[in-house]
């Protein structure tokens, strides 16, 4: 029965291994599933990375457009800010000429009409002086004194008139360089505003071409970019996939390995454990069927020698160990330990074991004192023997 039991014990142990094992099967199964399911995930990562990569790359085209459209408005507004400016001050240019110019007249007028009040002036008192230095002679000379008032009054009308006459020329020449200056001024305004226009409408036509060409340019790096990339990816998932494989066999062949070394391991043991329990029962059949396991005393054999005691009992070998003899003064203790174990293995693998000893003791008188130092044993064909020596 008790063999029996065993045997039912190894077989749930048995199966208990081979569930483990499904168990542990059944989890590297879901281990390459979650392996493949995160291949996929990445995979995913993988494209909308591209994709937002390149909507990204979009973004940042269409910004640097916006900003050097931004920049050309900017220069634009320089542009004709500083025709505003240029306008402004040629108007202010125009004024100050304008004004400098009359400032000129009315001190040109002021300059002649001083000249001829001083040279009328002079005359009047170059009369008065002729007038009273020939007092006495004025009248025998008035015809010709009034005759030269009237012709200096003549010379001096003369001069004025000239004076007025060449200050007129003047001023219409002045007039007519004023007048030439604005309309040179005028037309190279006109000229350098057509120039800055043209000038500008060229930088306009030159900075779109150029924007073309770097548009053109960025999208065939962008195109080529998309494309290595895409290649790239389709490299990298090649050999992801091809990694996986290889992953996938080696796992699959150290499981196999595994499982191989476990069945083989676990044959060993359930080998030595049916070999185990054979002998066991053996060595518990044999110790039933031993009649040393019967006894209930102990019954040596005392002879005495000329220089000893001889003191012999029959045991087992396997027992030989357990037997001990003492010895003080004329008393002789032979004592034998029995030790018996047990142990049995539960359905949940748990060990239940047992352990008790019996010792049987027997006292022995003699005549001579024995030395207690001096103890030898033996053992031959299932007799153990002692001697001691005597005093």
């Amino acid at each position: 029965m008790k063999l029996d039991s065993e045997l039912q014990f190894s077989k749930s142990q048995l199966e208990k291994l081979n569930d483990s094992q499904r168990k542990l099967v059944s989890s590297r199964q879901r281990e390459i599933e979650k392996i493949d399911h995160m291949y996929e995930e990445k995979k995913a990562d993988e494209r909308y990375n591209g994709e937002a990569e390149l909507l990204d790359i979009r973004d940042r085209n269409q910004t640097e457009i916006a900003e050097q459209l931004v920049q050309k408005q900017e220069r634009l507004s320089n542009i004709k800010t500083s025709f505003d400016d240029s306008k402004k001050k040629l108007d202010q240019e125009k004024e100050i000429l304008s004004a400098s110019h009359q400032e000129k007249i009315e001190d040109l007028n002021s300059v002649y009409d001083n000249k001829y009040r001083t040279t009328f002036d002079d005359a009047s008192i170059l009369a008065e002086e002729i007038d009273s230095k020939t007092h006495d002679t004025l009248r025998n000379l008035e015809n010709e004194a009034d005759e030269r008032i009237l012709h200096s009054t003549f010379t001096s009308k003369l001069r004025s008139d000239e004076k007025n006459i060449e200050n007129a020329r003047k001023l219409a020449d002045q007039e007519k360089v004023h007048q030439v200056q604005q309309k040179t001024a005028t037309k190279s305004y006109e000229r350098k505003t057509a120039e800055s226009m043209m000038e500008h409408e060229k930088m306009l036509q030159e900075q779109n071409f150029k924007q073309l060409s770097q548009r053109k340019d960025l999208e065939v790096i962008h195109n080529s970019e998309i494309k290595s990339k895409d290649e790239q990816h389709k490299d990298l998932l090649i050999q992801e996939d091809k990694s996986f494989k290889q992953k996938y066999a080696a796992i699959t062949k150290e499981h196999q390995s595994v499982l191989d070394r476990i069945k083989e391991k676990f044959g060993q043991q359930l080998n030595t454990l049916i070999n185990g329990q054979m002998k066991s029962k053996a060595n518990i059949e044999n110790k039933n069927d031993d009649e040393f396991y019967k006894i209930t005393s102990l019954e040596p054999q005392v002879a005495n020698l000329e220089k000893s005691y001889q003191i012999s009992l029959h045991v087992p070998e396997y027992e030989k160990e357990n037997v001990r003899l003492t010895a003080q003064g004329r008393d002789l203790s032979l004592s034998l330990t029995r030790k018996f174990s047990d142990s049995v293995v539960s359905e949940d693998g748990s060990k239940n074991q047992s352990n008790r000893s019996e010792v049987f003791t027997k006292k022995i008188s003699t005549e001579d004192l024995l030395n207690s130092r001096e103890i030898t044993q033996s053992y031959n064909e299932g007799v153990l023997t002692f001697n001691i020596a005597k005093l």
